[in-house]
């Protein structure tokens, strides 16, 4: 038991060494990109998703798969850790549980605003009865709302508003969050706090608006009708933040400018966000079989550091 209690000490010890500083060198990239004159709307959301999500998902695996299997297998039985060794696994422990916090604190407040549009809910008739809510409960236009059966709020100021072209398009652009998991991917972003890491978050946010908007128009009469929507409701609409864990067409967190923009100059020729995801999920399989071939090695590795960064 107590042999057992070191390795977990020690491994969320790790886990600090590694996650605090790959998450200051992930807030350093970005801001640097940005002074190299990088922007969300020339880069990929889902690139921008890796880089926020990077520091902790690299710690979690390392820790996980290679640093508590190679204490339990090459540690010795007498306890030689020290204070420095306590103080980094409570700095772990605050880390995940402020993540713990974060996520069930906008877990709460989206179900009170669900709730509260809910209140007085309507149908659209015909189609595929979009779920709508009342704006004057606060409701935005149109807003993906859910994490497991996520569906598309509509308010029926955005019925009264938008023609119906203007609608059908406003509608493809949330389903295009829905089949990137774009609130999945802000369960992930709420869980993993970090100082510095706002403008990164911001950013991530922006460009997924963006390639969203990509994904609802295939020609330029939709670009258009979907740049005059985002027009219509920026208009009649409060822009302001949309709760954590979903979705909205328009809200604070979005530059209408650039995508009304975006939109207007839309060409076949010049869509930007190609999906990368197989070629990542090739790079990933090849690291996974290389150091499978050498787990061994890899975890005899894995010791030297912990006893070299860990005190």
């Amino acid at each position: 038991m107590i042999f057992a209690a070191r390795g977990l000490l020690v491994s969320l010890a790790f886990f600090a060494t590694l996650y605090c500083p790959l998450s200051a060198l992930a807030a350093l990239a970005w801001r640097g990109a940005k002074r190299m004159g990088g922007k969300p709307a020339l880069t990929s959301a889902n690139f921008l998703f890796g880089l926020r999500i990077f520091p902790f998902s690299a710690s979690a695996v390392v820790t996980v798969f290679f640093t508590l299997p190679s204490f339990w297998l090459m540690e010795r039985t007498s306890p030689d850790e020290d204070g420095g060794t306590f103080i980094l696994a409570l700095c772990s422990l605050l880390i995940l549980g402020a993540g713990l916090f974060r996520l069930m604190r906008a877990h709460a407040k989206t179900k009170r605003a669900l709730t509260q549009w809910r209140l007085e809910a309507n149908r659209i008739d015909g189609g595929a009865a979009i779920p709508t809510t009342n704006a004057s409960s606060g409701a935005p236009p149109l807003i993906l709302v859910g994490i497991r059966r996520p569906r598309v709020m509509v308010s029926d100021l955005a019925v009264a508003v938008l023609s119906e072209n203007e609608l059908q398009v406003a509608v493809q652009h949330e389903l295009g969050h829905m089949r990137s998991w774009d609130n999945v991917k802000k369960v992930f972003v709420s869980s993993t706090p970090f100082p510095g890491m706002l403008s990164l978050d911001s950013a991530w946010q922006e460009a997924a608006e963006l390639a969203a908007d990509e994904a609802a128009v295939t020609n330029r009469q939709e670009a258009l009708d979907l740049a005059s929507a985002l027009i219509k409701l920026s208009r009649f609409s409060q822009l302001r933040p949309e709760p954590a864990l979903t979705t909205g067409l328009v809200s604070g967190s979005s530059s209408i400018g650039v995508r009304v923009e975006r939109l207007l100059d839309w060409r076949m020729a010049d869509r930007r966000f190609v999906r990368t995801w197989l070629w990542t999920l090739l790079v990933v399989l090849t690291m996974i079989i290389g150091i499978a071939g050498n787990y061994g090695a890899t975890l005899v590795v894995t010791h030297r550091l912990t006893e070299l960064l860990v005190p």
